[in-house]
């Protein structure tokens, strides 16, 4: 029996798509046992207040939100790096690489300049005074760290391009397990460091990122330090023309990514109007939901760089049948999430359950969202995996477009409902739910037209 045509070892194959997978979700799953512990460790403080844990989560949110677009053009690097390794173009893979770190690097200084308008958005969503003081600290000493969170993406592309997604996974392990004992350290004074509380977990987590962006250069330079066949030391200088082509591919695949955090930013600080219970419960249900879909991020990162090689080496047949496999070893992954959120979620509630302010309150609504998490997940799946075959491909305008007529809905639906109808918590989730369901059928019908097999990002006479 000829094995290379199974499904588990042929090109594209379960194996294939393993092999790089699993490093990402691993790096994947470090980066969520991150914010996991780093709230954990923040609902241990003293006192019966939820405080701390919960501003970390909306300070967060906001964070992620302002950084999106940036964070997902300079991310977008990973398709043009597969497209021109697929064609068989290595020098151009490290004059890409550079335009995306330059990019991230000169956003940061924006980004803080703007502190103060964008701080005011806690007080206009209502959060009580001393909520907003936390969330402004939190969010301040993360932007400390935006610059290297961005240019970190593009320094990751330079090996995710190329399938060598081992160097990501070692290096994001790595700086995490650090980034969880420094919080150990600065949240609760501990080995002698000072006690900063919720300071310190921002501090800390913005010190590991530039050092996660530095590991990255040396190990550029270090692959590349012979033949220079990736023009990694020729290719530093910023170039106009390079940067409007990243920019034309990879602001409307970034502008999903904004909008989407926006988009859930906005549903968070709706839940502030509800009460410290709703919130601390949505606190907690989003950070275990975090633990599949940061994982499930990481295989669509794989998807976007193996469809972007297969159609650099026109090949579309290839990039369908890598999209088909990642669903599937997708959908089996969340699966076992789900049903552990709906049979044993005390399991899952176990950490959260040593805080003083974890009250049976928090306990049994966190349970029921545990619910709603659980009957998304499989959609969110399939649609992270349609969404991250077109970006590998290209087709970055349609995403824009359809995130832009969908995305409204969710804050749109759920404020009509709190404020004409004084529906609850359930009524937003519950949106949320069906938006989720909607989202993914629009992407997997552009994934049924074959449009995208058609696209590409690289030069006309590089392909």
């Amino acid at each position: 029996m000829d094995k290379s045509n199974s499904w588990w070892y042929r090109p594209c194959g379960g194996f294939d798509v393993l092999r790089q997978a699993i490093p990402l979700v691993i790096s994947a799953g470090a980066i969520s046992l991150l914010t996991f512990t780093d709230r954990m460790f923040l609902s241990w403080l003293p006192g019966d207040c939820l405080n701390p844990m919960t501003a970390s989560m909306m300070g967060g949110m906001l964070y992620w939100a302002v950084i999106a677009l940036p964070w997902a053009v300079a991310g977008f690097v990973t398709t043009f790096v597969a497209q021109y390794h697929g064609s068989g173009n290595y020098q151009h893979i490290g004059r890409i690489v550079w335009q995306g770190i330059w990019f991230g690097l000169a956003t940061m200084p924006i980004l803080l300049l703007f502190f103060e308008p964008l701080a005011k958005v806690f007080v206009l969503f209502g959060h009580d005074e001393e909520l907003v003081r936390l969330e402004r600290i939190y969010l301040f000493y993360l932007l400390l760290g935006s610059g290297a969170a961005i240019s970190g993406e593009a320094a990751a592309s330079y090996f995710r391009g190329q399938g060598k997604m081992r160097v990501e996974m070692y290096n994001n392990v790595f700086c995490v397990v650090l980034n969880i004992f420094l919080n150990y350290c600065f949240i609760f004074g501990n080995f002698g460091a000072p006690r900063w509380e919720l300071a310190g977990a921002a501090i800390t987590t913005a010190f590991c990122l530039w050092l996660r962006l530095a590991i990255y250069m040396v190990l550029m330079f270090l692959h590349d330090q012979n033949a220079n066949k990736f023009h990694v030391l020729g290719g530093m200088r910023p170039s106009l023309s390079l940067l409007k082509r990243l920019g034309y591919y990879g602001v409307p695949a970034g502008f999903y990514t904004a909008v989407d955090c926006i988009t859930f930013g906005a549903f968070l600080m709706m839940i502030g109007f509800f009460g410290s219970v709703e919130r601390d419960a949505t606190t907690i249900a989003f950070t275990l939901n975090n633990f599949t879909y940061i994982a499930l991020a990481g295989i669509g990162i794989v998807v976007t760089s193996m469809v972007g090689n297969q159609l650099g080496a026109n090949r579309p047949d290839l990039a369908r049948r890598a999209a088909i496999t990642a669903l599937i070893l997708g959908c089996v992954y969340v699966g076992g999430f789900g049903i552990g959120f709906l049979v044993v979620p005390d399991l899952f509630l176990f950490p959260f359950a040593q805080s003083d302010g974890y009250t049976a309150e928090v306990r049994a609504l966190s349970i029921i969202l545990l619910w709603f998490v659980a009957a998304y997940l499989l959609f969110d799946s399939c649609a992270i995996i349609f969404m991250s075959t077109l970006r590998g491909a290209g087709d970055t305008i349609f995403i824009a477009w359809a995130v832009t007529i969908m995305t409204p809905f969710l804050p749109i639906i759920c404020g009509i409902g709190i404020y004409f109808f004084d529906l609850g918590i359930i009524w937003c989730w519950a949106v949320l739910t069906v938006y989720i369901l909607v989202y993914c059928g629009v992407f997997f019908l552009r994934y049924r037209s074959k449009i995208w097999e058609s696209k590409r990002v690289i030069e006309k006479e590089l392909r």
